[in-house]
C-alpha cells in the first residue's frame, strides 16, 4: 500500500518503528517503543498492527516484539571505502532533491548502524541535518506510488502537466524505470504510454495525481535504461545523435581532462592552452544549457545548427537585457 497525502508523521512513525524492530537483539516491550517514539502505546499497537496487515511484515514476540527473521536480507559487512562509497551515494541524492526523505532517513539510520565513529557521527550529522529539511508530502506519495508499481510491474493513472501544457491530462502508463537528474534537481520515470502508444519520460514533479491499478505488464527484455540514456547529456532522450566539437579557453582547458561529462568524450589539447573537446550526443537543450554555463569560455565548433542555436540564444539574452548587437 503507497503513502497517502496527509499521512507523513504516521509513515516516517512506523518507518523508525520497523528499524527499532529490526535492530533489536531482543523483544522489545510495547512501553519501550512507545518511549523511543515518544506516543502512547495504543499507537504502537495501531503501528505495529499497520506493519503487519499493511506492509505484510512479520512480528513475533512473546511479552514483546521483534520481527521475524528472514523478513530483511542478513547483516553484510562494510569496509570502509565501501561505506564512504554509499554514503557519497546519498549525499548526492540529498544534493539533488533539498527535501525530507523518511526513507532516505531510515537508509541513513541502517547504515549508521554497521559503522564506527568518527564516521558514524558525519552520519548522524547528515541526519540530523535531513530532519531540518522541508517535506513535499505529494512528491513522498507519488513516488511512494512509483516506487511500488515499478517493482511489482502494476500499470499506474497519472494526471500530468507538461511544461508547455495550459492544463494537465490523464494518461495510463507502465513504469519501466526511475532515474534521478542531478543537474535539474528532479526525478523521472521513463514510461510506456498508453495514450501516445509509445516510450516516454515524466518528470515526477510534474505529476498532479497518481493511482496504481490493478492491471500489470512486462517490461521488453531489449529495454536496458542504460543504453537508452547513454547519448544525452542527461534525461531527455531523442534520435538526433550529433558530433559536437567545443573549444575550452586555456583557462578552462583543464576542466575536460579532470571531469567526464559524457562516456563517447575526448579531449585533444591545443598548442595555444585551449583544448578541443568531441562528443557524440543528442543534441537538445540539455547540451544548449551544458555549454551556455560556461558563457564566453567555451566555443562550438561544429555542427552548424547547433553553433547557430547558440549565437541565437545569445542575441535573446542581449534583447532581454536591453542590449542590441
Amino acid at each position: 500500500m503507497a503513502y497517502k497525502r496527509g499521512d507523513l508523521s504516521r509513515f516516517e512513525r512506523q518507518l523508525k518503528l520497523m528499524l527499532l524492530l529490526h535492530q533489536a537483539e531482543r523483544c522489545l516491550k510495547v512501553g519501550e517503543l512507545a518511549e523511543e517514539l515518544g506516543v502512547s502505546e495504543r499507537t504502537v499497537y495501531r503501528d505495529l498492527k499497520a506493519l503487519e496487515l499493511t506492509y505484510l511484515v512479520p512480528i513475533t514476540g512473546d511479552g514483546g516484539r521483534r520481527i521475524a527473521e528472514g523478513h530483511f536480507l542478513p547483516p553484510i559487512r562494510f569496509a570502509i571505502p565501501e561505506v564512504v562509497a554509499i554514503f557519497l551515494a546519498a549525499r548526492l541524492m540529498l544534493a539533488y532533491s533539498r527535501k525530507r526523505d523518511p526513507n532516505i532517513v531510515t537508509a541513513f539510520s541502517k547504515l549508521n548502524s554497521v559503522v564506527q565513529p568518527p564516521l558514524r557521527d558525519q552520519i548522524q550529522k547528515t541526519m540530523d541535518w535531513l530532519e531540518r529539511q522541508p517535506v513535499d508530502e505529494g512528491y513522498l506519495h507519488t513516488m511512494a506510488t512509483l516506487a511500488e508499481a515499478w517493482a511489482t510491474h502494476r500499470r499506474v493513472r497519472i494526471t500530468y502537466r507538461a511544461l508547455d501544457a495550459e492544463e494537465a491530462t490523464a494518461r495510463d502508463i507502465d513504469p519501466y524505470f526511475i532515474e534521478p537528474a542531478a543537474a535539474g534537481h528532479s526525478t523521472y520515470v521513463i514510461a510506456l504510454c498508453h495514450r501516445h502508444h509509445e516510450l516516454r519520460v515524466f518528470k515526477v514533479e510534474r505529476i498532479t495525481d497518481i493511482r496504481m491499478t490493478t492491471e500489470t505488464y512486462e517490461v521488453p527484455d531489449e529495454f536496458d535504461a542504460n543504453e537508452l540514456l547513454a547519448p544525452a547529456m542527461g534525461i531527455v532522450v531523442t534520435e538526433d545523435i550529433d558530433t559536437v566539437r567545443l573549444r575550452f579557453t586555456p583557462e578552462l582547458a583543464r576542466l575536460p581532462e579532470e571531469t567526464i561529462w559524457h562516456p563517447s568524450q575526448s579531449v585533444v589539447p591545443q598548442s595555444d592552452g585551449s583544448a578541443i573537446v568531441t562528443l557524440r550526443v543528442a543534441n537538445t537543450f540539455e547540451l544548449l544549457s551544458f555549454i551556455m554555463q560556461w558563457g564566453e569560455k567555451v566555443e562550438v565548433i561544429e555542427p552548424d545548427g547547433l553553433r547557430e542555436d547558440i549565437i541565437a540564444t545569445a542575441k535573446a539574452m542581449l534583447k532581454v537585457y536591453g542590449q542590441d548587437l
